[in-house]
């Protein structure tokens, strides 16, 4: 591997993950419903819409960045309207912080599909749980560097202040485009491939439209897809309502909550360093199974939560569980993808990703404004489950 390579890749791992955590999980949510006075629901239509949108579109971007030959390009064009559109967010009311929020995380993703193409790019197949496990664990590193920025910024302003919340914007989206400069400075991508634009758009159309149509030869790619589109259904609700669950169900304060944040960064880059390892011994199936286990035990605590110590222990185990299906997502989908359609089928799987991001945080959105929290988790449990039994029939791990 080119360790500069590996060290700048890496290192946008920390940038997104900031965009991930301070964004995503915290502060956006608490920002639209508790002081722009919105609800659970929308909030799960601003996440669920945006990655339906991703689905149909990220795809083909995949085929063209395959025929083009460069990532980079693509990756700083999303990097940077992701960023703009995350610091704008405090300067409208709440339909247009809800669109904001949306494009925001549309581009982020595009982002996220374009750079996980580049692994091959930067690592030999022996090397790529390993090296996936670095940009997970580095990612959280980012996080904990983040919670330091916003711990720095609230004590300043105040934890529960209007003026504070509002500052975490702009920071997180200076955070994610300062960081994300490396990778467009250390990896140089020679291009080979003279470009006609209009044809590689309506080629990478041909590419897709022609993979939907063979993708069942490609041996268990359908069944890794069902497994994944489970899993993710469940991560992504809780990656968004994190927050808003444990303020409602045991009064969590924001400090409590960076604290806790802190303890599942923490968690989630021990587990991407151990199972990126575990990965390359015992492959990348096995690994998903036990990251799916990992999660039911996480949703039963999180079901039956009294207090904060039972909160603080399902992010400790969720935090290991997540880092260990982000880092053996991205080996088993190189093998099981054709060697030329990389940037492709990581594309079908962020189609997988976004169309379980869609019914994920709507699914769970609908049920708390509905009903109650309780109910919303009962909805996890269903999706690891059937995620798990899809996966029984993917391939096994032949070295």
């Amino acid at each position: 591997m080119n360790k500069k390579e590996v060290f700048a890749w890496s290192i946008y791992d920390m940038a997104n993950t900031a965009f991930s955590a301070l964004f995503v999980t915290f502060f956006y949510p608490l920002y639209i419903k508790h002081y722009l006075g919105g609800t659970e629901f929308q909030i799960g239509l601003v996440f669920g819409l945006s990655m339906l949108a991703v689905a149909l579109f990220v795809p083909f971007i995949g085929a063209l960045s395959d025929r083009l030959g460069k990532r980079i390009p693509f990756i700083m064009f999303f990097t940077i309207i992701c960023c703009l559109f995350t610091f704008a967010v405090i300067y409208v009311s709440l339909t247009f912080a809800l669109l904001f929020g949306f494009i925001a995380n549309f581009f982020y993703h595009a982002a996220l599909t374009t750079y996980n193409a580049l692994l091959p790019r930067i690592a030999k197949k022996r090397e790529f749980g390993w090296v996936s496990g670095i940009g997970v664990a580095t990612g959280y590193a980012g996080t904990l560097l983040s919670l330091i920025m916003a711990i720095i910024i609230l004590n300043h302003f105040g934890w529960e202040s209007t003026q504070g919340i509002k500052a975490m914007f702009p920071a997180t989206a200076l955070f994610f485009f300062g960081f994300s400069l490396i990778i467009y400075f250390l990896i140089k991508e020679k291009n080979n491939h003279k470009s006609h634009l209009v044809n590689d758009i309506q080629r990478s159309f041909k590419e897709v439209f022609n993979t939907i149509k063979h993708i069942t030869k490609y041996k268990g790619l359908l069944y890794f897809i069902a497994a994944m589109f489970m899993y993710v259904n469940a991560i992504n609700a809780v990656i968004v309502f994190l927050y808003l669950y444990g303020r409602s169900e045991i009064g969590l304060s924001v400090k409590a909550f960076m604290v806790f944040y802190i303890i599942f960064s923490l968690a989630a880059a021990l587990g991407s360093f151990i199972f990126g390892k575990i990965t390359d011994k015992v492959g990348a199936k096995r690994t998903l199974g036990l990251a799916g286990v990992m999660w039911l035990i996480t949703a039963v605590i999180l079901f039956y939560v009294s207090s904060l110590t039972s909160f603080f222990i399902a992010g400790i185990i969720g935090g290991i569980a997540l880092g260990t299906v982000w880092t053996a997502m991205r080996p088993l989908t190189i093998q099981l993808s054709p060697k030329k359609n990389i940037g492709q089928f990581f594309g079908f799987m962020e189609l997988t990703g976004k169309f379980s991001g869609v019914l994920g945080p709507i699914i769970f959105g609908f049920l708390a404004s509905s009903f109650n929290y309780q109910a919303a988790i009962a909805s996890l449990f269903v999706f690891f489950i059937l995620g798990l039994v899809f996966l029984w029939f993917v391939p096994g791990d032949e070295k």
